[in-house]
């Protein structure tokens, strides 16, 4: 279950032609994933934001215009429009370090 949003939690995108709704950036992101060989991503999404569940302790977040995570206390951002840039940083996080 992924954890509580990231304070402070930005503001919903506004509707447009130049960003797409937060499930859309949450597909997207999540077949970039599986291009990197993650797999069992879950996701959700309201209209306003849609939090993406990569592993255990790694949860992004978008709004539609931008993908966010929190990590140690630093947030680190992407635009939702790149999801390759995202999934590329996400998919590093998520391979344990041996």
């Amino acid at each position: 279950m992924p954890g509580p949003p990231p304070v402070p939690f930005p503001l919903p995108a506004q509707p447009g032609p130049g960003h797409p709704s937060p499930a859309r950036a949450a597909a997207d992101l999540a077949r970039a994933l599986a291009r990197h060989g993650l797999t069992g991503i879950y996701t959700a999404a309201t209209p306003q934001f849609a939090v993406i569940s990569i592993t255990t302790g790694l949860t992004a977040w978008t709004n539609g215009h931008l993908v966010w995570i929190t990590l140690d206390g630093q947030r680190e951002t992407w635009p939702a429009a790149d999801p390759a840039a995202a999934a590329a940083r996400l998919a590093a996080l998520a391979r344990p370090v041996t």
